[in-house]
Formats: C-alpha cells, structure tokens, sequence
C-alpha cells in the first residue's frame, strides 16, 4: 500500500483562521507544537500562507495572543461596559457570557504555554492587568474599597480564569445556576 502524505494546499487562509486554528491547537496539544513547519502540516497550508500574515514567529506569537486578548477579553468588556445598567449587573452580564460563551476556555494552555514563552508571558500579562483593571472598575463603582474591593477583584478573575480546567464537570446550566449565587456573594457588601 502507498505511504500517504499530506497533501499541501495553494490556499491561504485568513490571520483569523491561522489565529482560531492556533488556539485550537494549543487548547488540545500545548504550545509545543506551535513551529510554523509543524502547523503549516496541520493545517494543509504552504509556508507561504504563514508568511503572507506574520513577519516571523515572533510576530504570529504576538498577534496570537492578541488575538485572544481581543476576542475572549478586551471585546466582551467593552460591550459589558456599553450595555446599560448599574455596576452590579454588568457585572452579573460579564459573568454570563463568560460562562455562556466559554470565553475562558483557552486560558488555562495559554498560560501554560506562557510558563515557556516570554513573547506570550508578556502579552499574558496585559491581559491580566486589563482583566484586573476592569473587574476593579465594576466592584469601585458599587462602592468597594481596600482590601475588600482587591479581594473580590482577586476572587472574580482568577475564579474564571481557572474555573474551566477545575470544574470540568459542571454542566452549562449548573454553572449558570451557580452564576447568580457567586454574583450574590461578590456583591453583597
């Protein structure tokens, strides 16, 4: 029988499909596996459709990490803050589409691979501190100060942060049920 290979295309894909494909891959298999001649194989793409979107590397891992910040953090924070309503309930809609949507559902290889990447532990990092910044905002605008206003901040990101790659067996409608007693208890001063 003939040894099969991999067949490579003369297609590009787009940056974002290179960048969701990415995360795909981290999510299942860790960023060691991130090479761009390991991905091009995957994908079924020349090294021509990598280099039509990124310099070098280095600059896929940048916009990779962008890309996640802007998707699964900057985007849903600036349409939480637009939606109108008190603090308290864009806090209780950020939570929602955060479980609804999955939008932590990459943060737990991200950050793995980051323990090995210094471009994606910077990046990482500003994800954080964007996290921090707005989840700080809400509780601030319900009145909280101190060390009570830094622990529910400390307590809301890193809970869903990791809340994911923990609770692996919690249906959608358990963590929606949870959702409101967790939003109780983090608003009630």
């Amino acid at each position: 029988m003939p040894r099969q290979t991999a067949k490579i295309y003369h297609q590009r894909l787009s940056r974002d499909e290179w960048l969701g494909k990415a995360l795909e891959v981290i999510a299942n298999e860790g960023g060691g596996v991130l090479t761009i001649d390991e991905l091009v194989q995957r994908l079924g793409v020349s090294r021509g459709s990598f280099y039509w979107h990124f310099k070098s590397r280095a600059d896929f891992v940048r916009q990779l990490v962008g890309y996640w910040s802007e998707l699964f953090t900057r985007g849903v924070a600036q349409e939480t803050n637009e939606s109108e309503g008190s603090a308290k309930e864009r806090l209780l809609l950020l939570m929602e589409r955060i479980v609804s949507d999955q939008l932590t559902r990459y943060d737990i290889a991200i950050r793995a691979w980051a323990s090995h990447n210094q471009i994606a532990a910077r990046g990482v990092k500003k994800v954080d501190e964007f996290r921090l910044s707005y989840v700080r905002s809400l509780f601030e605008e319900m009145g909280f100060k101190g060390g009570e206003l830094d622990m529910r901040t400390r307590t809301f990101v890193v809970f869903y942060s990791l809340e994911p790659g923990l609770f692996v067996d919690i249906s959608r409608k358990d963590q929606l049920k949870q959702l409101e007693l967790r939003h109780a208890l983090l608003t009630k001063p």
